[in-house]
C-alpha cells in the first residue's frame, strides 16, 4: 500500500531525541511482556507541541516503561519545565525508572505509583495544574477522569488523547474501541475544548481548553 510506503518514509526521516529510545525501540520487537509504543511520529509532534507551547508542567497518564515518558522528558529539558507521569504496573514501572535513569531525565520527572482513576482526582484536590496533558492509560479510564482532566488542564493548555481510533482496528478487543467511541462523541461536543483528530498511529486526538 502507498500509505505503507508513506509511513515507512517518514520514520526513516524521524529522529530520536535520545540514544536508549532507539535501543527501546529495537527491543520492543522481541517483547510481548510489555503493552505497545506510541509511534515515533506521534512522539516527535509531542515533542514538538511542548516546545511550541513553551509548556512547563506536563502530566502523562500511563508511562510503560517510561518509552513516551523520555520522549516527553527530554522536550521539557528544553523549557525547562517539570513531568508528572502516572502508572499502576509494578514490574515495568521500575523498569521505567530504570530507563529515566538511563536517559538522564529522572531529575525532573515526578513518578507516580497508582491507578490514574485515584491519582488524578488526587491531584485536582492539590489545586495542580497542567499546561498539557497526554493521555494514554487504561482506555476505560479517560472517560472516568474526564471532568477531572478538565480541572486539571490550564485554560490554553493542550489535551493529547492516544489511540482514539481503536474502534477500527480488527486485532484490537471490542470492548477497547466502545471505551473510546464513548469519550470521542464526550469530548467533540464538549464546547469547552476547541478539538479535532488526526490518523497517527490508532489516533490521537488535541484539544485546546477554552480561556
Amino acid at each position: 500500500m502507498e500509505s505503507d510506503k508513506a509511513l515507512e518514509y517518514i520514520r526513516d526521516l524521524v529522529s530520536y531525541d535520545n540514544p536508549i529510545l532507539s535501543f527501546l525501540d529495537e527491543e520492543a520487537k522481541s517483547r510481548d511482556d510489555i503493552q505497545p509504543f506510541i509511534e515515533p511520529e506521534l512522539a516527535k509532534m509531542l515533542g514538538l507541541l511542548i516546545r511550541l507551547t513553551n509548556a512547563q508542567t506536563v502530566l502523562e497518564l500511563g508511562s510503560g516503561v517510561a518509552y513516551s515518558t523520555i520522549w516527553l522528558g527530554e522536550a521539557l529539558k528544553a523549557t525547562g519545565g517539570r513531568l508528572t507521569t502516572m502508572d499502576n504496573h509494578e514490574r515495568t514501572s521500575k523498569e521505567a525508572k530504570e530507563n529515566l535513569s538511563k536517559a538522564g531525565v529522572d531529575s525532573f520527572v515526578d513518578f507516580r505509583f497508582g491507578d490514574v482513576e485515584e491519582l488524578v482526582p488526587r491531584a485536582v484536590s492539590h489545586h495542580e495544574q497542567y499546561d498539557l496533558i497526554f493521555q494514554d492509560c487504561g482506555k476505560y479510564v479517560y472517560d472516568i477522569v474526564y471532568e477531572d482532566i478538565y480541572d486539571l488542564l490550564n485554560p490554553g493548555g493542550l489535551l493529547v488523547t492516544d489511540d482514539t481510533l481503536l474502534q477500527f482496528d480488527p486485532t484490537i478487543r471490542k470492548g477497547l474501541g466502545v471505551h473510546v467511541d464513548r469519550y470521542n462523541q464526550r469530548l467533540f461536543i464538549d464546547d469547552r475544548y476547541y478539538s479535532t483528530m488526526l490518523p497517527i498511529g490508532q489516533g490521537v486526538a488535541l484539544s485546546i481548553k477554552k480561556a
